[in-house]
């Protein structure tokens, strides 16, 4: 499998601008784009498949600079949203689609077998307006394989999905990386999958890099608020909300250990057993029970908090405006974006 290098890549679509971007991606791996509405994830993959130019900067594959060839040449496979399948050919006419292209005398057999490997065949005479959202993806990755491409670039796979398509569709991921070993990009909003298939992660924002990083640094550290709902904080607090007015205690002791874009905070747990915690009281606004435990949520100091008793627990529910009181570690709040000056 190949290795692919994107070195101060950059781009313009419009009055948007793209870089410099550079990463690595490894034989069998698999790179996760991450960023809010805006940030130039499409763009980025669009420019690696060749369909939007490199203005300036390099991409290579295995050491050849290919940031002119055209789409065609590059040897990748292409998922983009919506999927771009022919809604005039069948699924397997849309899977044969690229080995067409080459006049690949191996093409039926090759079709046949991705057919039967994606448990299509019997919807080979099938057109796309009569499968299903799941069965539409199944086809879209088959067809991206179909001409044994050195690259993956997948854009929003999990798309209007429903909870078994995306499971489904899963295993199909799984199985792509562990059998054929091409490397992925993959853009998703979605944590568990990102999670589940990437090896490390490329965090865009405003066309910008923001930092590229494994699972457990994402983790540990998210590097702003969008990065730090995606991972799964639930108190998410930017600057200017800790800033407002009138100050409040909760805000102002937030304040002191947040970053430049603000903080996320750990879920604290109800009842508050934290002995060197400084304690807050809050006004129940909900309670709602889950597989990880009863999440309530509390108005404090003018900040919406989320809190969680862990299972097992038992009814009844903390009463809507019912007091409650929590303690926060204080290694449990998170600093987001650059350390403002004097920050612990």
């Amino acid at each position: 499998m190949s290795r692919w290098v994107m070195e101060g890549v950059e781009t313009d679509l419009d009055a948007f601008h793209l870089g410099p971007v550079s990463m690595e991606i490894a034989p069998g791996s698999a790179v996760a784009v991450l960023g809010p509405s805006g940030a130039g994830k499409t763009t980025l993959l669009r420019t690696i498949a060749g369909f939007l130019p490199v203005r300036r900067g390099q991409i290579r594959r295995d050491g050849t600079e290919i940031s002119d060839w055209l789409p065609e040449e590059r040897d990748l496979g292409y998922v983009p949203q919506g999927l771009g399948l022919f809604p005039h050919r069948t699924v397997e006419r849309n899977i044969g689609y690229p080995l067409e292209l080459r006049d690949r005398p191996d093409a039926a057999a090759r079709t046949r077998a991705l057919l039967e490997r994606f448990h299509l065949t019997p919807l080979a005479r099938r057109y796309p307006s009569r499968l299903s959202g799941g069965e539409q993806q199944r086809v879209a990755i088959a067809r991206a394989l179909a001409a044994e491409p050195e690259l993956i670039v997948w854009d929003e796979p999990w798309q209007a999905l429903d909870v078994q398509a995306r499971y489904e569709l899963g295993l199909v991921f799984h199985e792509l990386r562990e059998t054929e070993r091409v490397p992925v990009i993959v853009v998703t909003h979605d944590p568990g999958l990102a999670f589940s298939v990437a090896d490390s992660f490329l965090i865009l924002g405003r066309g910008q890099v923001r930092g590229q990083y494994d699972a457990a640094t994402l983790l540990r550290a998210p590097p702003d608020p969008f990065v730090a709902r995606f991972v799964g904080f639930e108190n998410v607090y930017d600057r200017a909300t800790l800033e407002a007015s009138p100050p409040s205690p909760l805000r102002s002791w937030l304040r002191e250990r947040a970053g430049r874009d603000g903080v996320a905070l750990t879920c604290p747990t109800l009842p508050a057993a934290l002995a060197d915690a400084p304690l807050w009281e809050g006004t129940v606004r909900s309670a709602r029970p889950g597989p990880h435990g009863l999440t309530v949520e509390v108005r404090a100091d003018e900040l919406l908090v989320t809190l969680r008793v862990p299972p097992p627990w038992a009814p009844p529910f903390p009463s809507l405006g019912e007091r409650v009181r929590f303690g926060i570690a204080a290694d449990s709040v998170h600093p987001l974006g650059p350390r403002t000056e004097g920050a612990p």
